[in-house]
């Protein structure tokens, strides 16, 4: 089920009404249907192809509705989750305008390619984000490597 079809990174922008262009590389593996929701870190905004996302539905659907925190989180994601996304013949696609808000979305966007899914920042968080990442990068392969053994 899961992609890893998604890499790189594209500089856009959104226009005055919230939509942006979709980067060509990203267009068929993501078809039709697909969600547009938060990330599982909520700094961006994700956006998940129909089959990834019904992934993400068979893992919420095991939560307990008694289980009032787990119902909390469920009422959460779903709540800023849009489905039935296309892109339209201009290779565009609108971004909610919840979603922007939340994520403090500008005119400069950075997707980012996260495998199985596609990511959307604010590119100025992007770049702080990027250059931290950068800065301690040797820290993170040895996190990495020691919480996934076999990655060798």
């Amino acid at each position: 089920m899961a992609h890893c079809a998604f890499s790189g990174s594209y500089d856009h922008s959104l226009d005055g009404k919230g939509r942006v262009i979709i980067p060509v590389a990203f267009r068929e593996e993501l078809g039709e249907n697909f969600t547009i929701t938060v990330n599982p870190t909520r700094t961006a905004i994700a956006v998940y192809p129909q089959d990834v996302w019904a992934g993400e539905l068979e893992k919420l659907s095991h939560i307990n509705p008694m289980d009032k925190r787990g119902a909390q989180y469920v009422r959460y994601r779903m709540s800023v989750s849009f489905t039935g996304n296309n892109i339209d013949a201009q290779g565009r696609v609108l971004v909610p305008q919840k979603l922007r808000a939340k994520m403090g979305l500008a005119r400069d966007i950075v997707f980012v390619g996260m495998g199985d899914y596609i990511e959307i920042w604010d590119a100025d968080a992007y770049a702080q984000f990027d250059e931290q990442a950068e800065e301690n990068f040797d820290e993170l392969v040895d996190y990495v490597y020691e919480t996934y053994p076999g990655r060798e």
